[in-house]
């Protein structure tokens, strides 16, 4: 989709504060699949910088990728970002007939958050029944809601400040080994969520034996979508080549 177009797009359905699902289809329908889940603290979706650059960019290097507009503000409080994720995958497997043989769900920032928690077997596609993702892409995620080291609109969106729902969303709790493969990045000069958010996820994967690649890129800050002209700009290529290695 011309960006133009998007643009006046998301004009049109901001206000809707619904679930949409935007395609940038591959030629070929055996492709994977990637999910992608802008940023924007469940206040907004930033699908401008962290959405359809992103779904471009894989659609052009052969995959079928699909933009997540999902339900912010009074709407994000759980379980409603997992339902939007499930309704996302069950309309690429219901109305566009594609395959989740070794798709991706991609976050970035609190679409990690959504995506991340997502991987867990309590609380995502085991929940919803369907299958494990074969890669999370999460993208300078926010794994806590703990005062002190969370993204304070994350939190006041998905729990409205339910002690429960807090402790759902600490997503670093609930990791197991059933957990899907991670490919995480973040910069090293985030200043809205802490970079312990991404540590505290790579030290639970390491304890569980999870597969995962993590990169920390130097003068790198916060809602930067693809990088480009950053010292993270490489990072979408070592996605794609980490992915292709655990299809192999």
């Amino acid at each position: 989709m011309d960006l133009l177009k998007w643009h006046k797009y998301n004009k049109e359905v901001a206000h809707k504060n619904q679930y949409e699902l935007t395609p940038f289809l591959s030629k070929d329908k055996n492709a994977p699949v990637v999910i992608i889940c802008p940023g924007g603290g469940y206040r907004m979706v930033a699908s401008f910088i962290e959405g359809v650059p992103v779904a471009e960019f894989f659609q052009k290097n052969g995959f079928n990728a699909f933009v997540l507009r999902y339900r912010i503000k009074e709407l994000a409080k759980y379980p409603h970002p997992m339902e939007d994720i499930a309704h996302a995958l069950q309309d690429v497997m219901n109305i566009y007939k594609l395959s989740l043989d070794n798709y991706s769900l991609c976050g970035f920032s609190a679409g990690g958050h959504m995506c991340a928690l997502f991987g867990t077997s309590e609380y995502g596609y085991k929940k919803y029944r369907l299958p494990k993702p074969r890669l999370l892409t999460l993208v300078y995620p926010v794994i806590s809601l703990e005062k002190k080291i969370t993204h304070r609109t994350t939190r006041k969106y998905f729990s409205n400040e339910d002690k429960d729902l807090v402790e759902i969303g600490n997503i670093y709790k609930h990791i197991d080994k059933d957990y899907p493969n991670v490919f995480i990045w973040r910069g090293d000069n985030d200043k809205s969520v802490p970079p312990i958010n991404s540590d505290l996820l790579v030290e639970q994967l390491d304890k569980n034996n999870i597969e995962y690649k993590y990169i920390k890129y130097p003068k790198v800050g916060h809602g930067v979508g693809l990088g480009i002209k950053t010292t993270s700009e490489p990072w979408s290529n070592e996605c794609i080549n980490f992915w292709k290695n655990l299809i192999k």
